[in-house]
């Protein structure tokens, strides 16, 4: 995990290769994703999926844990407040038509 940069207020990740990952939402939930960049030409696709494995896991360990996190992209404050406060109570029965 030496070879990673990880910025977390960038959400970034840069491996020594030149691969870089773009994150976006916060590591354990389900609206955490990140995009490759950067990809070293000729790096073959199991080599290429191993370095996202390891990017995401560094960047996870890199999160802090307290819950009081903000990052300095003004979305992703807004977004994560307004998912805390949605409640679900129950779900409409499904419409049947007939035909």
């Amino acid at each position: 995990m030496d070879e990673w940069q990880i910025d977390v207020a960038q959400q970034t990740a840069r491996h020594t290769s030149g691969l870089t990952l773009t994150f976006e939402g916060r590591p354990g939930t389900r609206h955490f994703s990140g995009t490759p960049s950067h990809v070293p030409d000729g790096m073959p696709s199991l080599d290429m999926v191993r370095l996202i494995r390891e990017g995401y896991q560094a960047f996870e360990n890199a999160w802090p844990t307290t819950p009081d996190v903000q990052t300095s992209r003004p979305e992703s404050r807004g977004a994560r407040s307004a998912a805390e406060g949605v409640q679900v109570r129950h779900r409409r029965p499904r419409r049947r038509t007939s035909g």
